[in-house]
C-alpha cells in the first residue's frame, strides 16, 4: 500500500468512526428523553392533578365529597378538552412542587409564581393576579389600620406553611412573629380564637374569609402581588405549550371569567 493509499483508508475508517459515534449520540439521546406529560396523559387517558386545600380555589364538598372550586373546574374544562379523565392527588402547599419533580402528579393548578419555586418547576401564563394582604378582626381595626401596624414586637401573624404568601410575609415582616399553619383553614381558626393576632392569605382567600366570617376585615394595602398559573415539571415545553394555547382560548371565549364568576370570584383581586 502506498502512501497516498494509506492516508486515504485511515480518513475513510475516521470519517466512518465519527459518524457511528454521531448516530450512537443522537440514538442514546433519543432513547433517554423523557416522555412529556402530556403524552403521557394521552396514552393513559388519566391526568393526575396535584392540590391542596385553598378557598376559593380548590376543597373538598362535605356533602359529595368531591374536589371542588374554581381550580377543580378548569382543570374539568383541560381534561375535556384533552378527553381523559382526572385524578385527584392531596398533597399539602409545603409539597406540591416537590411532587412534581417526582412525577407524583402531571400538574398543579393553582400555583402562584415565586422565584424559589420557579427554580424546580415551570409555569404557564397566569390566569389571575391579586394581592397579598392581612386579614384582622374587625374588633382590632383601631389597632392595625395600615401593614406597617402589623410589623411590631409581640404581634402573632399567621401564614400558611410553605404557601406563596408564607414565602412574600418570611421576606417582609422583621419585627412581628410569624406563626406558620399547616392550612388554610387551621389560619381562619386561630385567628377567630386569637391565636394569631393577623392572617396572612391572597385577595381570593381573604374576599372568602369576609364573605363566610362577617366579623373579619381586610387591612387595606398590598403587600405583594401573587400570580395564579398552572405548574409543570421542569423543561416540559410541549405540555408547557399546549396549557398556554387552552389558557389562551378560556380567557378568549370568557370560560375563565365565567367559572371565577361562578364562586364569587374574579380575575384581579386588589385590596
Amino acid at each position: 500500500m502506498t502512501r497516498k493509499e494509506w492516508i486515504g483508508a485511515v480518513s475513510i475508517i475516521t470519517m466512518v468512526f465519527c459518524l457511528c459515534l454521531i448516530i450512537g449520540q443522537a440514538t442514546f439521546a433519543a432513547g433517554t428523553e423523557r416522555e412529556s406529560a402530556l403524552q403521557r396523559i394521552q396514552r393513559t387517558g388519566i391526568m393526575r392533578v396535584g392540590w391542596a386545600l385553598w378557598f376559593p380555589w380548590t376543597y373538598v364538598d362535605q356533602k359529595t365529597n368531591k374536589v371542588i372550586g374554581i381550580g377543580p373546574d378548569v382543570m374539568e374544562e383541560l381534561a375535556k378538552a384533552m378527553g381523559v379523565k382526572i385524578e385527584w392527588v392531596a398533597d399539602s402547599w409545603a409539597t406540591l412542587a416537590a411532587g412534581i419533580q417526582a412525577d407524583k402528579f402531571d400538574i398543579v393548578y393553582p400555583f402562584t409564581i415565586t422565584l424559589p419555586r420557579a427554580m424546580v418547576v415551570d409555569y404557564t401564563d397566569d390566569t389571575m393576579r391579586e394581592s397579598i394582604n392581612f386579614l384582622i378582626m374587625k374588633k382590632n381595626a383601631s389597632r392595625f389600620k395600615t401593614p406597617k401596624d402589623v410589623d411590631q414586637p409581640g404581634v402573632k401573624v399567621g401564614a400558611t406553611l410553605g404557601s406563596n404568601v408564607e414565602y412574600h410575609v418570611t421576606r417582609l415582616v422583621k419585627n412581628a412573629e410569624i406563626i406558620r399553619l399547616k392550612s388554610q383553614a387551621e389560619g381562619l381558626m386561630s385567628l377567630t380564637l386569637g391565636k394569631v393576632d393577623v392572617l396572612s392569605n391572597a385577595g381570593s382567600g381573604i374576599a372568602d374569609a369576609m364573605k363566610h366570617y362577617p366579623e373579619t376585615t381586610v387591612i387595606k394595602g398590598s403587600l405583594a402581588l401573587a400570580k395564579n398559573s398552572m405548574c409543570v415539571r421542569q423543561g416540559d415545553q410541549i405540555f408547557l405549550n399546549f396549557l398556554n394555547l387552552f389558557i389562551a382560548d378560556m380567557k378568549e371565549t370568557g370560560t375563565l371569567d365565567r367559572i371565577f364568576q361562578k364562586y364569587g370570584s374574579k380575575r384581579e383581586i386588589f385590596f
